[in-house]
């Protein structure tokens, strides 16, 4: 069930035995529910022992109602309506400020002191809320208090709440969105939770496995982990499990024999080698990917500008489609073609009332080549007055309009079709790839639109995105100079042949290209 502020309710037996499990509940437990929606997790903790003190937190006064009724004739759960994320009573229980990102050396070792002997709680569970939308006065309210975090998400500042309130070697374990173990704006939380804490397990498995549902942008996770030293937590070595089928597979992990489905695939971690990966970011790979991933020497960044293009600030009233058969056109209206020009000016179309010029916008239909127009951006003179005055447009990375580059979609896709970009303007959905020495131009179209490209890109970020920052943080491995020209040549090649529609040659040139990246950097 989703509710207003954005909760999923815990609906599945398997996953909620499996996390109270993990908790190792005993008498006297202090537990902390952060957001208790109906009191899955409490009912299942009551089952393992009811010699514990629960309080249960939540910000819907309604659910609050519901859990008033359900424990009003049991003094071991308290039930309290509050944003957990501000709420007063934490902040006192709260050890300290682990997210904080520098501190002064007295208050370090204050900080160190009520760690090892401090926090509230012994056990901590939740499915806390993600995707919740946070008003600009909360939003500037919670970037004061969880300074240098990502504010716009809300699981990632529960989980750093809930570390503060948790007693040393105390146990957690949330259900969230697996996205804080790739993302880059959740790197600082990553090197927290690598020297604060022993992660004891991570399970990821599809969104799906609660009915009703479906995120498109990544999977769900479950992590478990016990506050800990950091001399101790860096060396510590944990296990990340996914490939489920089924939650009823999850319950397996607690099994003794450690039989599992071949299916599952099983990864191990130290700590402390996480923390010297780039953005301190986990790789799900096998040996060779992760080699080429932890450190390149060289990487994409390095031999191309990869940048975001032009957004209007208003798509629907500047864009136009050239057909409404093209895909995503729906709501768009379809350019009048006299009103259609060639410009390649950033001060736009001269001695118009209205004009637009082609906009690349969309993912292609083919690799290498786009075999048409199907999108149009006003670009007459006083609309780019308009858009450099207007505080929604955003006319960034200017200085690559029209230029020659290669384009790929922002948005995933099964296989990345990278094309020629050539005297258009490209749209922010695209990255934009531009060479600093052209002569790499058809070996970077090539490399792009390899599957080994694609392999590392899911790697380094298995979630819905191609931002730049990921894509120019790619290795670049270039061949000896034969093979170099060997791969210009056969682009050459295959660019005519896309030209002329001869698509049956032009994807059989593609598998020898292909097959030569591979050997290049496998």
């Amino acid at each position: 069930m989703k509710d207003l502020f954005c909760s999923y309710y815990t609906n599945s037996k398997d996953i909620t035995s499996y996390m109270v499990e993990k908790l190792h509940i005993v008498e006297k437990d202090r537990i902390l529910e952060p957001s208790a929606g109906e009191g899955i997790f409490i009912d299942k903790v009551l089952e393992k022992n009811r010699m514990v003190q629960i309080d249960a937190l939540d910000i819907n006064r309604e659910a609050i109602a519901v859990l008033k009724k359900k424990y009003e004739n049991n003094d071991a759960v308290v039930v309290r309506e509050t944003d957990t994320l501000l709420d007063e009573q934490l902040d006192a229980y709260s050890c300290s400020p682990l997210w904080l990102k520098e501190l002064n050396p007295l208050y370090e070792r204050q900080r160190d002191l009520i760690g090892d002997a401090g926090g509230h709680y012994s056990k901590i569970i939740g499915n806390p809320p993600y995707g919740a939308w946070q008003d600009y006065e909360k939003r500037n309210i919670l970037k004061h208090k969880f300074a240098g975090h990502y504010v716009k998400e809300t699981y990632s500042l529960f989980l750093l709440r809930c570390l503060s309130v948790l007693k040393s070697h105390g146990i957690l374990s949330f259900i969230i969105p697996d996205t804080y173990l790739f993302l880059n704006v959740y790197s600082r939380l990553r090197e927290i939770l690598f020297t604060n804490t022993k992660i004891d397990e991570i399970l990821i498995f599809p969104s799906k496995f609660f009915p009703g549902v479906r995120f498109r942008y990544s999977n769900l996770s479950i992590i478990t982990l016990a506050r800990w030293e950091k001399k101790e937590a860096v060396n510590h070595v944990f296990r990340v499990v996914q490939g489920f089928h089924s939650p009823s597979e999850i319950g397996m992990l607690l099994e003794k024999n450690n039989t599992f489905p071949k299916h599952l695939q099983v990864y191990h971690f130290k700590q402390k080698d996480i923390l010297n990966h780039e953005q301190c970011r986990i790789i799900l790979a096998d040996k060779k990917t992760l080699s080429l991933l932890s450190k390149p020497s060289k990487k994409l960044g390095d031999v191309a500008d990869v940048v975001t293009g032009f957004y209007t600030g208003d798509n629907l009233r500047f864009i136009r489609t050239a057909s409404k058969d093209v895909k995503g056109a729906k709501n768009y209206k379809v350019v009048e073609q006299d009103k259609v020009f060639h410009c390649t000016s950033l001060y736009g179309i001269s001695n118009v009332q209205e004009g637009y010029i082609p906009y690349i916008k969309s993912a292609s239909q083919r690799r290498y080549v786009r075999q048409k127009d199907e999108w149009f951006v006003r670009w007459d003179m006083k609309t780019i007055e308009f858009y450099n005055s207007n505080k929604k447009s955003r006319f960034q990375n200017s200085s690559f309009y029209f230029n020659t580059g290669i384009g790929i979609p922002m948005v995933k896709s099964r296989r990345i079709h990278a094309f020629l970009m050539s005297n258009h303007v490209f749209d922010q959905s695209i990255v934009g790839i531009f060479p600093k020495d052209t002569a790499k131009l058809y070996y970077l179209l090539a490399l792009m639109n390899s599957d080994v490209i694609n392999h590392l890109i899911y790697a380094v970020n298995p979630s819905a995105n191609n931002s730049a920052n990921y894509i120019k943080g790619l290795p670049y491995i270039e061949p000896d100079e034969n093979v170099f020209i060997q791969i210009n040549n056969k682009v050459q090649e295959l660019i005519d042949l896309e030209k002329v529609e001869n698509y049956e040659k032009a994807d059989d040139l593609h598998k020898e290209l292909n097959g030569m990246i591979e050997q290049i950097y496998f």
